[in-house]
């Protein structure tokens, strides 16, 4: 069978004879002269250069083909999976409260027979109040009970303790105290002397419960002057306090204790409540005033029970005119019988217009300091209560820098009492 296959094989390479053969050698020799070609060629080029031109070709060629082949498991990450630059958060600062911002105001006043009247609207540009021109003037009852003006024990975002700067002086106001007379009573001997307002219409404003909050009392005290500073009669370092606000130029008074309508409120230490004897209400009124020197008079704290109670007012004030104190009469109701009794009796008085910071916000401070403006253009006079809360004191210290260049006269009580009253010094 084998060698059947091999015969098969000859005939057939014999049958193709010479030509297989030319074929064959043609193909070997077409190879050899490509080569013998490619030879030649590199032949009659310098060494160096073919060198360099190989080794980039075959660089070139290894490159290319990684580049086709897969790459290892462990290389095998999408973009996805690649960890993102870690950047610093850039932070969103909000545009500062512009003092410039322009707010549309009005204010509603409860007048001491139950109803409503409003305020004729102001607008605030700043702290640049114009109000309306001669509004028609309220009669101011209580706005709220006394619990709003518990300001001493509210410690919401306190300003830090600091040695008050020196204060700038009006150079139209504070004057040296002149040298007084003798048997003057107390509340002109102590008074803070100021020039001459002439017909510029004044504003008081009296901050009350000046000492239970020393870090709030510090910036009280740093204002400028004349500011009515009325200390409070428990207040740790009252004497001291009314010292130093009695150097600094301000007006001193005593915040004096009494009992609110509140029963759940608790006025402080040694308040004047009804019911008390005649002896308990002086022997009281001794110690508030034995607190502290060199104070006008005082006004009350709280009060809206005992200032309507005629039998203890009376008591009060005939110690006042035996004093030769002055007496403010807060108004913390419509229905006190403090400021008429004063007036029967005689006694230095005057009332409260309009409390500054019920509402204890600087846009609400601003809208009652012009309120306060136009009682006083309308009537000559106002006085304004406060307390020393940070925003009150905010809004006071951008008005006070203003105020005077709208004709008004930043005076203390006494200032005012003199001038309404005819009294001379």
């Amino acid at each position: 069978m084998a060698a059947s296959r091999k015969t098969g094989l000859r005939k057939k390479l014999a049958k193709a004879g010479p030509r297989a053969g030319a074929r064959t050698g043609a193909r070997a020799r077409a190879g050899l002269g490509w080569w013998r070609s490619l030879c030649r060629s590199l032949a009659i080029l310098p060494l160096g250069p073919t060198l360099f031109l190989v080794g980039v070709s075959l660089g070139f060629g290894a490159g290319l083909g990684l580049t086709m082949l897969p790459p290892p498991p462990d290389a095998a990450l999408s973009a996805a999976d690649l960890p993102l630059p870690v950047q610093k958060p850039v932070e969103k600062k909000e545009p500062a409260q512009n003092a410039a911002a322009t707010a549309e105001l009005s204010d509603m006043a409860t007048v001491s027979d139950g109803s409503i009247q409003r305020y004729d609207e102001v607008t605030v540009v700043g702290t640049v109040v114009d109000p309306a021109p001669d509004p028609v003037l309220p009669v101011m009852g209580a706005v709220a009970e006394e619990g709003i003006h518990q300001s001493a024990e509210m410690e919401a975002s306190p300003p830090p303790s600091m040695t008050p700067p020196a204060p700038v002086l009006p150079a139209s106001l504070v004057i040296p105290a002149p040298k007084m007379p003798e048997g003057l009573p107390q509340w002109q001997r102590n008074a803070v002397s100021v020039r001459d307002p002439g017909d510029r219409p004044m504003i008081a404003i009296v901050l009350d419960d000046v000492g239970v909050a020393p870090q709030h009392a510090r910036e009280a005290l740093s204002l400028p002057p004349p500011i009515v500073m009325s200390i409070m009669t428990y207040a740790d370092q009252a004497a001291a306090l009314a010292l130093e606000a009695s150097q600094l130029g301000h007006e001193v008074m005593v915040h004096m204790p009494m009992q609110p309508l509140n029963g759940a409120v608790n006025p402080g230490p040694h308040a004047l409540t009804v019911g008390l004897d005649a002896d308990e209400i002086r022997r009281r009124m001794d110690w508030g005033l034995g607190r502290l020197d060199g104070y006008v008079g005082f006004n009350n704290h709280m009060g809206s029970r005992f200032t309507q109670d005629e039998a203890g007012m009376r008591v009060v004030l005939e110690l006042a005119k035996a004093r030769g104190l002055l007496f403010l009469d807060s108004k913390t109701i419509g229905s006190s019988v403090g400021d008429a009794l004063a007036a029967e009796l005689g006694v230095a008085h005057i009332s409260r217009d309009v409390f500054l910071d019920d509402d204890m916000s600087e846009v609400a401070v601003a809208r009652q300091l012009a309120a306060a403006e136009a009682i006083a253009r309308q009537r000559g006079y106002a006085v304004a209560i406060g307390h020393p809360h940070p925003a009150t004191i905010a809004a006071l210290k951008r008005w006070l820098a203003q105020v005077s260049a709208r004709g008004f006269a930043i005076v203390p009580l006494t200032t005012i009492v003199k001038k309404r009253d005819g009294v001379a010094g």
